[in-house]
């Protein structure tokens, strides 16, 4: 039978390790797993309901979802909302005097095909982004559709307009 034994160095590793964790968990770098009925997030959701998804091709925000909340304000926002269920989407928020206002969206949408890139096997899909202020680099005040995938009907150059997303969308069971 071996015995290990561990060594001074390999103990103060492992505390750095839990150090480091606990400071990540104790200053909310990473986001926090909760609900969608969790009281905490309902300013958040508030907020949201004032942007109007559905003209834009968003889907309503689901009642039951897989929700992780950043409540520690980063470059672009003061807090995010990562919302799984049918689609994938976040949502940023800012602060301000009253409370939180919801500053961009972005959906997206997984298509039934896999393609092949230099990172990998992935789905194609349709993602929608609208922002009031900068985020991720979508223009502003408008509706952006991004495709990835290797569908040459809807592959760069081609700009896909809601009408078309749609269609796709459609196809693909949304």
């Amino acid at each position: 039978m071996q015995v290990r034994r561990t060594t001074a160095s390999g103990r103060s590793g492992l505390l750095l390790v839990i150090l480091l964790l606990t400071a990540t968990i104790a200053c909310n770098i990473l986001p926090k797993k909760v609900t969608m009925s969790d009281p905490r997030i309902k300013p958040l959701l508030d907020a949201a309901g004032s942007f109007s998804r559905t003209q834009f091709g968003f889907t309503p925000l689901p009642v039951k979802a897989d929700v992780r909340w950043e409540s520690r304000p980063r470059v672009g926002y003061d807090a995010m909302l990562h919302i799984s269920s049918t689609t994938y989407r976040t949502i940023a928020f800012r602060r301000d005097a009253t409370g939180f206002r919801w500053v961009g969206e972005q959906e997206t949408f997984k298509g039934p095909h896999k393609y092949e890139t230099v990172d990998g096997r992935f789905n194609e899909e349709i993602v929608l982004t609208y922002e009031t202020e900068h985020i991720s680099g979508a223009p502003l005040d408008q509706l952006y559709i991004a495709y990835h995938g290797d569908d040459p009907r809807l592959c760069w150059p081609r700009a896909m307009t809601l009408a078309d997303a749609q269609a796709v969308l459609k196809q693909w069971g949304y």
